[in-house]
């Protein structure tokens, strides 16, 4: 029931950009958590900084988020960046490592972050369905996104989180300025990877 009630209160159709470039909530008791995509845009701002500075060559990561710029001049090659293995077994390790230039890359994932009822013992991760209003105990354990600004990669990164594998999928079909990773477990429970065409040249074996 309670779920039901807060569930009247999401929705980008509870909101509205007015004409003068603000956002009113349709009820004041709305909230808009920036989460998803704020550490993403805030790595974009870093970027811009250092292009104001002249400075053309750059790595700026936080908390996973990748942000590459030019190139590394130590050895003149394009920057090197690994993505967590999301083993269920907690522990830490390399998927892949990706070579990237004057792109964005951005990572989510609930093999870390989750807890398990002490009673029942089911697990509660920490992507929540907007559509349900619950946790997303989905096959997807973890999504990284490559992109043009590391605010899309950010979004769509969470989004993958909290879609169906065969829905992100087709998105990704569709949408050709994004390129991504996504491990999830079969129907046999065993760990599996999907990746586009785009990420897989950008591999390094």
């Amino acid at each position: 029931t309670k779920v039901d009630s807060l569930l009247n209160y999401v929705g980008w159709d509870k909101v509205k950009l007015s004409s003068n470039n603000t956002v009113q909530k349709l009820n004041p008791r709305i909230r808009i958590d920036f989460n998803a995509v704020a550490k993403g845009y805030a790595i974009d701002r870093l970027g811009v900084l250092l292009a104001q500075k002249g400075i053309e060559n750059y790595l700026v990561e936080v908390g996973g988020e990748v942000l590459a710029a030019g190139t590394n001049l130590v050895g003149k090659k394009n920057w090197i960046v690994g993505i967590d293995k999301p083993n269920i077994f907690k522990k830490r390790g390399t998927a892949a490592v990706v070579k990237l230039k004057d792109k964005a890359m951005a990572s989510s994932g609930n093999y870390r972050k989750f807890r398990y009822d002490a009673e029942t013992g089911e697990k509660y991760v920490h992507t929540i369905d907007p559509k349900t209003g619950f946790t997303k105990n989905a096959s997807v354990l973890a999504a990284t996104v490559i992109a043009n600004d590391c605010a899309t990669a950010d979004a769509f990164a969470t989004a993958f989180m909290a879609m169906e594998l065969e829905d992100s999928k087709k998105l990704l079909d569709s949408e050709n300025t994004l390129e991504a990773y996504i491990v999830y477990l079969d129907d046999a429970n065993n760990q599996n990877e999907f990746m586009t065409k785009g990420f897989k040249g950008m591999l390094i074996e």
